[in-house]
């Protein structure tokens, strides 16, 4: 993969990367210093990668961001570490905090990253039954939050709910059903789940918080400068 390529690749994608970053770590300013981490393992890995392919890319990011785990305490009592912090991203790992750290994991791969079962598969190392259970059980914990006293008394009043509290809803399927809900006034879908897609609708189309993107674009434009480049910058920097 060339430079033109990767750049548009990485960039493309960074969004999904930087979500999912974020609801392991509930912190922006290292969730920011890991996706650059990634960011440049995946600049050294350029020539294994494909221009379709985010597994690796996923995969990278969540060894990074389980290594800052594991080497600090990660504090779920504050989650506004940066103001510019998208407050509904931060509603929706609040909604998470009950999971165990997996089920949280592919629901975000799942509903913010919209990578498909197979692919999720391949970045969390489980099974392909095992993550569509786990993503089933997941999804009704969350609505069951969002409301408490109608635990999933109305999902089957549609029939691509009923798939989608399964855990047997295509990626396309549950885009059917995001565009039913930000499109129309369908009496048949319940509140409950209106606000649990708006709530993934306002996340996916939020951007990386300033700060950090132009960090993200810093750190590509370092580590895709040469050696050679460096120095020579340095020289002409000492000779003014």
């Amino acid at each position: 993969m060339d430079k033109s390529h990767f750049n548009t690749f990485i960039f493309s994608n960074a969004n999904k990367i930087y979500y999912y970053v974020f609801c392991i770590l509930k912190n922006s300013d290292r969730t920011i210093q890991i996706v650059e981490k990634t960011f440049e393992e995946c600049w050294n890995k350029k020539k294994e990668l494909s221009h379709s392919d985010l597994t690796p890319v996923f995969k990278i990011a969540r060894n990074l961001a389980k290594n800052e785990v594991h080497g600090k305490t990660v504090s779920t009592g504050n989650h506004n570490h940066n103001a510019e912090v998208n407050p509904v991203l931060v509603h929706f790992c609040k909604l998470l905090e009950e999971l165990a750290p997996i089920q949280a994991e592919i629901l975000c791969l799942r509903s913010l990253s919209r990578m498909s079962v197979d692919e999720i598969s391949k970045i969390v190392g489980l099974g392909l039954n095992n993550v569509q259970s786990m993503l089933a059980e997941a999804r009704k914990l969350v609505r069951a939050k969002v409301d408490p006293k109608g635990i999933l008394k109305e999902f089957s009043c549609h029939e691509l709910l009923t798939k989608y509290y399964a855990g047997n809803t295509s990626v396309e399927e549950e885009e059917q059903l995001r565009l039913y809900v930000s499109r129309m006034d369908l009496s048949e879908i319940p509140e409950t789940d209106r606000e649990l897609f708006l709530m993934f609708l306002k996340i996916g189309n939020s951007e990386i918080p300033i700060t950090g993107s132009d960090n993200l674009r810093d750190k590509i434009k370092e580590i895709q400068t040469t050696k050679f480049q460096r120095v020579m910058a340095k020289i002409k920097k000492q000779s003014k």
